[in-house]
């Protein structure tokens, strides 16, 4: 059940940009599998939200619930969500160290690194939520909306209590696209 509810906690942070503490604390009757949402109860800023989680997201925490129901004996059964195999909540520190495994066998392990006027430090769990944020934002932009107009949304979506902790990814965004202009220019400046 630990690294089924591992996975499972992980995939939160990178599909629905929760905080590690969030998936943490959640408790059984969260998840709502009719609507495809959960509700994230007294977070950060001692915000709650509802928010609506992707299909596929759906599907998974649909699937550990089966097997969590199946595999955690009665006697250990308890409101907690996320747990081991004894029926204990899982805590943190389990979650970040099979993140921190799966990024090195991944190859994807990187230090500290700066772009412009943004540093990216070593991958944690807490990437995810940013990279979350960075692809949306990067999504809207895609299908030609403005991430700005976004903002407000994708805020209230994260459980931001001020605005401009939002606009922070922003930079990523605009960095990024910085690069693609220093590339452009480099290549050019190549054929010339």
């Amino acid at each position: 059940m630990k690294d089924f509810s591992c996975y499972v906690i992980i995939l939160l942070l990178a599909r629905c940009g929760l905080r590690i503490s969030e998936p943490l604390r959640m408790q059984l009757h969260h998840y709502r599998s009719i609507e495809k949402s959960i509700y994230i109860e007294k977070t950060k800023f001692k915000k709650d939200r509802l928010i609506p989680v992707p299909i596929s997201v759906a599907t998974e925490i649909e699937n550990y619930i089966s097997a969590r129901n199946t595999l955690v004996p009665p006697d250990k059964q308890n409101q907690t969500l996320f747990v081991n195999d004894h029926g204990i909540p899982l805590r943190g520190d389990k979650v970040r160290r099979v993140f921190h495994l799966a990024v090195n066998d991944a190859g994807l392990a990187r230090p500290r690194q700066v772009l412009f006027n943004t540093n990216f430090n070593a991958p944690t769990p807490h990437s995810l939520r940013h990279s979350f944020a960075v692809n949306t934002l990067r999504n809207v932009k895609e299908r030609g909306g403005s991430p700005q107009n976004a903002l407000p949304i994708l805020a209230t979506y994260m459980g931001h209590v001020a605005y401009w902790h939002t606009v922070e990814y922003l930079k990523v965004v605009d960095a990024d696209q910085h690069r693609k202009l220093v590339n452009f220019a480099t290549s050019q400046a190549k054929l010339t």
